[in-house]
């Protein structure tokens, strides 16, 4: 039986708002609601933020509505403004929680994950806590990211758009994902909240599941996907250190290499993808195709 969120009374953390960026996967968005509302930490609400519109994501969520009742809110992104970022912001702007918790639409959470969550933001006085996660390939789970202290100070400090639970006094104060960064917002998103002095914590047990399978992901090799790096670095450069800076060019080259159309334009970048690599990274490479899993979140 679920538990309210308000147990200790605490204004801060008396409703929790999930919110649930999706485009186009009617097919998966079931799986994340639901296990949004089987939580032992209710939610006071679900927000499915919609960046495609298509008839079959809007039958999905007439039948979850059927199911779940009023609690489940539908929205819309702007035309103006697309995109993972924006439709985040979109759940936000029309959820009434003291704290948001987001989760994307191929991913899904251990019934204790919002439980885990809150005692850890109680219990260290924090803003933002991150919860390891694991990576699922054909129903087999293994570790993928494990946020910590050490982490923190990098830029690879185990988020994604599904580990994050923030008060919203925080994420207002960091100003929301930023639109105009389509790729690596995560990573964006967490460097401008570690500006803003936010008390950012890692929560124990690993309680996130993320699809390791499927299309339509930001890491897909393409074009849009390396001048959305190429941004990345343009605005945060000059904070990174050389190996990160070195690791973003390295997935810029892969990216243009795999989606180049010439063959000089493909040797000319798999070149590239070859200086900038390390002994590590053709080992994970290599470990990642036989596995035949996407390439990064």
């Amino acid at each position: 039986m679920a538990q309210p969120a308000d147990t200790d009374g605490g204004a801060e953390y008396s409703r929790i708002s999930v919110v649930i960026p999706t485009y186009n996967r009617a097919d998966l968005l079931p799986r994340a609601v639901r296990a949004a509302f089987a939580q032992t930490v209710a939610p006071a609400e679900v927000i499915v933020a919609d960046d495609g519109g298509d008839d079959e994501t809007r039958a999905t969520m007439a039948q979850l509505t059927a199911e779940f009742g009023p609690s489940l809110v539908y929205t819309r992104t702007a035309p103006e403004a697309r995109g993972a970022s924006a439709a985040r912001n979109a759940g936000a702007r029309v959820s009434r929680g003291h704290v948001l918790a987001f989760l994307d639409d191929d991913d899904w959470w251990d019934a204790e994950y919002l439980a885990q969550a809150m005692t850890t933001l109680r219990a260290e006085d924090a803003e933002m806590v991150l919860t390891p996660n694991w990576i699922v390939i054909d129903e087999e789970r293994r570790p993928f990211m494990t946020p910590s202290e050490s982490s923190f100070s990098t830029f690879r400090p185990g988020m994604t758009g599904s580990n994050i639970v923030v008060t919203r006094r925080a994420f207002d104060r960091i100003d929301g994902f930023d639109p105009a960064m389509w790729v690596m917002n995560d990573v964006d998103f967490f460097v401008r909240a570690r500006a803003a002095k936010t008390r950012i914590v890692a929560a124990r047990e690993r309680l996130v599941y993320l699809e390791g399978r499927g299309v339509g992901h930001l890491s897909s090799a393409s074009e849009r996907r390396a001048l959305g790096l190429e941004h990345f670095i343009e605005v945060h450069g000059s904070e990174m250190d050389r190996k990160s800076i070195r690791l973003v060019k390295r997935r810029i080259s892969v990216a243009r290499a795999a989606s180049a159309v010439s063959i000089p334009a493909r040797v000319r970048h798999t070149l590239a993808v070859m200086w900038f690599s390390s002994v590590s990274d053709y080992t994970g490479t290599l470990k990642r195709r036989l596995d035949g899993r996407r390439r990064s979140y």
